[in-house]
């Protein structure tokens, strides 16, 4: 058997392959995690970064182009503001273009390398590049010539601090060059006659036929009492503006004045200065003329002394005529007072606009041919009242809104073109602008005005 056994073929055994098992290695997946975080890691900071790149270039951009714009609105006319209070500045959209480009580009892209790095201490930062694509600026609604622009500057002209100072910059011609009556400097600032027609074609009034005074003939609606105040508080402190501001025949011309009866040109609006104030002469005659009539007719005192000479005319005549006697009697008087009212008032004193006993100044009608004839006037016994300033001001109250601005701007344009600048003109000044800019392929939109 053992033989036998012996003799037996061999067959190996059928063995199971053995499957290979992998150890795991804790340092190796830790080498693998770290790299995938460390990747994400890396791809979050780079979208941060670049977030705050477009951030912070968007913030540089914006304010940039404020900076820009404001620049702009700092190259005002520093004469006319010194004359005048009104802030404008020359230029055109074109020149308000290059203008934002060039002060963009030095902050947003600058060229020299002094402007490009900012030093702290040994290290150095460059800009961010940043660049001004396109600009697009724009003017309407902005120009001086405008007059609701042109007031809206004079109303902030108008406030106290702002006139003192103006007050302090034209002072009276008279202060230099010795004084008249009433302070007056009859200087080369009084006679003057504008001839030129290039200046008079330039000037604002040139072509307006507004009325002189306002109509009331045709009232249709009650304005709101808001419009009412404003228009209100406008009226006064344009006014207001205008007596501070320009000289007039009494209280004198003002210093590099082509006019030195401003106030008067404003009202009547003539090229020969002497033509103006005789026009205001005629104005005040008028009015005097009127408001003495009716402060003879209500004082019984001197309508009595009236009476009197009419019923002794009467007396010789019949009766025929007491009445013509009585009209002239009174006319005569009230001429003379006139008269009288404009030497006062030319002499810078004062004469009430409505009259009581005392403040009538021709106070027995002897007087009548002095006052007529008399190159030195009466006072009456009451100097109390308004003075030439003050009538003035009534007229410039009544005059229409338009005619008013226009003739301003007529004022500041003759004046600045003959003290400044040949070329001064109104209309090229502006008191703001729009302008857009693209940055990157950002939009961005802003306005600017003083």
């Amino acid at each position: 058997m053992n033989a036998l056994h012996r003799l037996k073929p061999h067959r190996p055994e059928l063995r199971r392959p053995k499957l290979h098992r992998f150890k795991f290695d804790r340092r190796g997946s830790l080498s693998v995690f770290l790299v995938v975080v460390f990747a994400c890691f890396i791809t979050v900071s780079a979208v941060l970064f670049a977030g705050a790149k477009s951030v912070a270039g968007r913030s540089m951009a914006d304010a940039s182009l404020q900076l820009a714009g404001r620049s702009v609105l700092s190259e005002y006319d520093k004469r006319m503001f010194g004359d005048y209070g009104l802030i404008g500045f020359r230029g055109d959209e074109s020149w308000i273009e290059d203008a934002i480009a060039y002060y963009a580009e030095a902050s947003l892209a600058p060229k020299d390398p002094r402007y490009a790095l900012f030093r702290s201490g040994r290290s150095r930062t460059v800009s961010q590049d940043v660049r001004c694509e396109t600009v697009e600026a724009s003017l309407a609604g902005y120009s001086l010539y405008d007059l609701d622009n042109f007031e809206d500057q004079i109303r902030t002209a108008a406030l106290p601090q702002t006139l003192g100072a103006l007050r302090g910059n034209t002072g009276n011609a008279s202060a230099n060059s010795g004084s008249a009556k009433g302070g007056t400097s009859r200087d080369d600032g009084y006679g003057r006659v504008l001839r030129s027609q290039s200046v008079i074609s330039s000037l604002p009034s040139t072509g307006y036929k507004g009325p002189l005074f306002p109509s009331f003939g045709v009232i249709t609606d009650i304005p709101e009492i808001e419009n009412v105040m404003r228009e209100g508080t406008s009226l006064f402190a344009v006014s207001e503006y205008a007596l501070s501001v320009f000289g007039n025949h009494v209280d004198g011309a003002k210093r590099d004045r082509f006019f030195g009866n401003e106030i008067e040109y404003l009202i009547a609006g003539k090229r020969n200065d002497a033509s103006n104030y005789a026009d205001i002469k005629n104005r005040l005659r008028a009015m005097r003329f009127l408001l003495n009539n009716i402060a003879l007719a209500s004082d019984p005192v001197k309508m009595a002394k009236v009476e009197e000479i009419a019923l002794a005319a009467a007396a010789i005549s019949a009766e025929i005529l007491y009445a013509p006697t009585k009209v002239a009697i009174m006319e005569a008087w009230v001429a003379a007072e006139t008269g009288n009212d404009l030497m006062l008032l030319e002499r810078g004193a004062k004469v009430a606009l409505t009259k009581s006993p005392a403040q009538w100044a021709t106070q027995n009608i002897a007087e009548i041919w002095a006052g007529w004839t008399s190159s030195e006037p009466a006072y009456a016994v009451d100097s109390s009242g308004q003075g030439y300033r003050d009538y003035l001001r009534l007229m410039l109250y009544v005059l229409d809104r338009e005619t008013k601005l226009l003739r301003m701007m007529d004022l500041m344009q003759i004046n600045l073109k003959g003290t400044y600048y040949a070329d001064f003109l109104m209309r090229e000044h502006y008191m703001g602008f729009r302008f857009s800019c693209r940055v990157n392929g950002d939009e961005y939109a802003y306005t600017h005005k003083y």
